[in-house]
């Protein structure tokens, strides 16, 4: 369940909009200032901040500087200056969205799930990425010869993509490639040998026939 911070000193939006999105799944918390918003966000998990202009002491455009120095917590902009200069001082304070004030509640709940979609997809991205390297490293520890490493890494770096072997031939072997020459396959299977022995699956690398080889980040044997 995704957990959105409403911060508005207008305590009767914040009990509407808290109704609204509890209805649509989202746990809701509410603050009234900028500063409780600062201190929610420092002990709490936030998922996304509705945040609003115009608040006591510290402004919108404020606390979302200090949000952006510190978290990387997504922000949508509620205003009721709709014109163009307040906006670009949004963006520029680091929100991702605005919405003006009266809003329509289709249109936010709308924006809301974009923006939530979007730092989903990115986290996804950034822990498919960490789990390759981290089998990444893993795999190159193993005793590879230098032409081996080479051709590892390569697969690795298009992981789940299919590498031409003349794409391999090129950039790692240095010649073209030839239809009698077995070189590379040589050095894929020893490289799915060494892997075997070292209690790692072969399957790790795929051969796709007619095409050339694929590197598998998670195998099902």
């Amino acid at each position: 369940m995704s957990r959105i911070l409403v911060v508005d000193d207008d305590i009767a939006l914040c009990n509407l909009l808290q109704e609204v999105l509890q209805d649509e799944g989202y746990d809701v918390d509410c603050v009234h200032c900028g500063e409780s918003a600062l201190e929610f966000i420092q002990s709490h998990s936030v998922d996304l901040v509705l945040l609003d202009v115009m608040l006591p002491k510290l402004d919108g455009y404020q606390v979302a500087r200090r949000i952006c120095q510190r978290f990387a917590t997504p922000i949508l902009m509620l205003t009721a200056l709709g014109d163009e200069a307040s906006m670009l001082d949004g963006l520029q304070a680091g929100a991702d969205h605005f919405i003006a004030k009266p809003f329509n509640v289709p249109e936010l709940l709308a924006r809301i799930t974009a923006i939530l979609r979007r730092v989903g997809l990115e986290r996804q991205r950034q822990n498919y990425v960490g789990a390759t390297e981290d089998l990444a490293e893993q795999f190159l520890r193993l005793p590879l010869t230098e032409t081996e490493s080479e051709l590892l890494q390569y697969l690795i770096k298009n992981a789940d993509l299919v590498v031409s072997k003349s794409d391999l031939q090129i950039n790692i072997l240095k010649k073209e490639l030839c239809p009698f020459d077995r070189n590379l396959d040589m050095h894929i299977s020893n490289i799915r040998r060494k892997l075997l022995k070292s209690g790692l699956s072969k399957q790790h690398i795929k051969t796709v026939r007619g095409r050339g080889y694929s590197f598998i980040k998670v195998v099902h044997e």
